[in-house]
């Protein structure tokens, strides 16, 4: 395909609109046609956002308050930066009009069992029939089927640091898991846009906690994911703190072992699935049993995977670091689109594209 495609933002003044124009201004093939924002609507992008100023082709771009559904025709693919409930209301209001493709990055489409999904987000799911519809985005691992998706359910930065660093091994069936235990640090971005006491700069500053200790919402989407992968019931035990940090994530997951399983006897074969999985992936990097590090993931949209055998405890210690923002959020967005698309996959996600 040799013209771009025009895409548009809808809520476009968060974290993840913001991080998608960025990206997409440098991707050659897609040109933003329509960002929306409600609370910015009729102001230009660079006079809310100083940063975007450096733009080459959008520093002129203004926020609209909605894209009128006669425009919709128009439009090739639709990214939706919505919070929670939010998404669903869009869909419905567009989805018998508009032919193009469309990328959530919100939670609304994630979790395929809608009953799971209003128990932990205690929302009625408006849209049930077309849950199935959407493809979750975990590039690496479902990017057969995302290739023939017209829509997709982007995943969250915590499931996204998670499964790409627990998808080799739970494919191995000789590996007895007594339970898995994910500890993930996040730079204060990852806990969203909000104006919230605890996220505010005094209460971060030279501070570290954690937070939504119990029935996080991003574990039934981990678990429907790690299922799937696994072809068993797994539950996990998931615990989400915050750096005094601006972005990126760390996770040191803890998959304990059967204490009848020999770990020697299936360590070459948990490196060598590890191995072969990622061998060949641009944006993730396998670094055996080195220990990754925020500063060398942050403001990329690559995944550094490392892990130890703890003979000990019988726990094989997973590491993973990422950028909540770019491979946790608006790069993996568009990494999917480039997918759909038939795009070269790092389209705009080069390093020296994302910041110049």
């Amino acid at each position: 395909m040799n013209d771009k495609i025009k895409v548009a933002i809808v809520g476009g003044s968060g974290y993840t609109g913001i991080e998608l124009i960025k990206i997409l201004d440098n991707h050659k093939n897609a040109e933003i046609k329509y960002i929306t924002s409600r609370t910015y609507a009729e102001k230009k992008i660079a006079e809310v956002f100083p940063l975007t100023l450096s733009l080459k082709n959008n520093s002129e771009l203004t926020f609209i308050d909605e894209i009128k559904k006669g425009d919709l025709n128009s439009v090739d693919a639709i990214f939706l930066c919505l919070p929670p409930g939010k998404s669903m209301q869009y869909v419905s209001e567009i989805v018998e009009i508009f032919k193009g493709k469309i990328i959530d990055l919100g939670a609304d489409f994630r979790i395929k069992d809608e009953n799971e999904y209003e128990k932990w987000y205690e929302n009625e799911h408006i849209l049930k029939e077309y849950i199935p519809e959407f493809v979750y985005g975990l590039s690496e691992i479902n990017r057969e089927i995302i290739k023939k998706a017209k829509y997709i359910a982007n995943p969250g930065c915590y499931p996204t640091a998670a499964l790409l660093a627990l998808a080799p091994i739970l494919k191995i069936k000789e590996l007895k898991i007594e339970s898995i235990n994910i500890d993930s640090k996040s730079g204060v971005s990852g806990a969203g846009k909000k104006l919230k006491d605890e996220y505010l700069f005094l209460n971060i500053f030279d501070n570290f906690y954690a937070y939504s200790a119990i029935n996080h919402r991003h574990i039934p989407e981990m678990e429907q994911e790690i299922n799937k992968i696994s072809s068993k019931k797994i539950k996990i035990c998931f615990t989400p703190h915050i750096l005094p940090l601006d972005r990126g994530i760390f996770s040191t997951i803890y998959v304990n072992l059967k204490k009848d399983l020999n770990i020697t006897d299936l360590e070459d074969k948990i490196y060598q699935y590890f191995y072969n999985d990622y061998k060949s992936e641009i944006f993730v990097k396998f670094l055996g049993e080195n220990i990754p590090s925020l500063k060398n993931v942050v403001g990329t949209n690559t995944a550094h995977i490392g892990f130890i055998f703890d003979k000990r405890t019988n726990v094989i210690k997973i590491f993973s670091a990422i950028d909540n923002i770019l491979k946790g959020a608006s790069g993996q967005a568009v990494q999917n689109m480039n997918i759909m698309f038939g795009f070269n996959e790092d389209e705009g996600l080069r390093l020296n594209s994302i910041y110049n």
